[in-house]
């Protein structure tokens, strides 16, 4: 009889196998072109929508015609890009149905009107009506014997801030954005596949073969290590491959911050993957069949997609938001949140650090709790095996 394997040799093994099979396979291929694709599809259509410009055309009757010097005026100050063309009324509304104007001006000084085809822009809408009132004012502080040329001169507002301006802020948003999106795709698609992983041994009954020699925890941190390693290699080409692109085009000006976000994406990989890995292999044990295995990673999904919508939706417009830098600290929200805070220039290194401790003993908590649901589940076939069953049985 043949001594057992050494437990950091099982594990090795496990973890080999794990990384050959996914990285000679053809999906591990086909996935890295779709995610460069993908990636490349967004960029092309963000560079784009932001040379396209968000002018507007609009048409202005021979009677709203006094109307012209504030609308331009208005919408320099607005920075709008705003095409004015004086025509009939009667020539504007056929213009209008064949989509030649936006939208009509009509009326005279005091009854001015604003005419769409189904709908009127909103901020068209609010362009005009600041440039109405602007002209009614201006207009009324004439007739009253004002110059309004000094009450605007007396009304003007000075902007200062504490700090000098993040010229490269621009920058700082689109490496966050990068990491996030690498991070949560790399997340979600690892985690699912070590699930799926589970269960195809399980319903295959491979599981049972490779316990024979090996125990539960070897099995699972072999796997997970394994996975995890080729979500890495991915990470890191896709992450090089981004920069080296960026940097032909000349859109990386700030190589430093770009180098900051790629160490922090690598740590908060790994912590997240082993945070999310293990629960997605324990969940994966407790069911018998494929069919059953997206009722019960639903929740873990969830779990990733609200940091992620949360982080895209928040930081942009208020990088040093509360509830962003609470969440930051947060197992199952840092992971995606402090690197973008990281990235934006809000989250110091001493925050960094602290929110990884916090999750690295997190993930010591949830690898013993996750590894005990796979060690109670992962030879049991047939019903679907609760959680706290899971947790409170003995070993087989």
């Amino acid at each position: 009889m043949s001594a057992p394997l050494p437990a950091r040799r099982a594990v090795l093994l496990v973890a080999r196998r794990e990384f050959v099979t996914q990285v000679r396979s053809r999906s591990f291929l086909i996935g890295l072109v779709v995610t460069l694709v993908f990636f490349g599809g967004m960029f092309l259509l963000g560079a784009y929508i932001s040379g396209q410009t968000s002018g507007h055309t609009l048409g202005v009757t021979p009677q709203a015609a006094p109307l012209q010097p504030a609308l331009e005026r208005t919408a320099a100050q607005q920075g709008v890009d705003l095409t004015l063309r004086e025509v009939e009324e009667d020539t504007g509304r056929d213009e209008l149905r064949g989509d030649d104007l936006d939208a009509l001006l009509t009326g005279a000084p005091g009854s001015y009107g604003i005419v769409g085809l189904d709908s009127v822009d909103s901020d068209l809408e609010a362009l005009v009506g600041a440039a109405v009132e602007q002209d009614a004012l201006t207009s009324a502080l004439t007739r009253a014997g004002v110059d309004p040329a000094q009450v605007a001169a007396r009304s003007t507002l000075a902007t200062a801030t504490l700090e000098p301006p993040d010229s490269g802020r621009g920058q700082r948003l689109a490496v966050a954005f990068v990491g996030t999106f690498l991070l949560f795709f790399s997340l979600s698609g690892y985690g699912s596949l070590v699930a799926t992983g589970v269960v195809e041994e399980k319903q295959s009954r491979v599981v049972e073969l490779l316990l024979a020699t090996i125990t539960p925890w070897q099995l699972l941190a072999g796997k997970v290590l394994g996975l995890g390693a080729v979500g890495l290699l991915q990470l890191v080409i896709l992450s090089g491959i981004s920069a080296v692109g960026a940097g032909a085009a000349g859109l990386l000006a700030l190589p430093a911050a770009a180098a900051g976000m790629f160490v922090m994406v690598v740590l908060w990989y790994l912590l997240g993957f082993f945070l999310y890995a293990s629960l997605y292999a324990a969940v994966g044990s407790t069911v018998s069949r494929q069919e059953e295995l997206q009722s019960v990673v639903a929740p873990l999904i969830f779990l990733l997609l609200i940091p992620f919508v949360l982080t895209l939706n928040l930081l942009p417009n208020d990088p040093r938001n509360g509830l962003a830098t609470v969440l930051s600290f947060i197992p199952f929200f840092s992971q995606t949140v402090m690197p973008a805070r990281y990235a934006l220039g809000v989250a110091s290194l001493g925050e960094v650090l602290v929110a990884a401790v916090i999750a690295l003993l997190t993930v010591v908590v949830v690898v013993r709790l996750a590894g005990r649901v796979y060690q109670n589940s992962v030879l049991r076939t047939g019903a679907r095996v609760s959680l706290r069953e899971a947790l409170t049985a003995k070993s087989p």
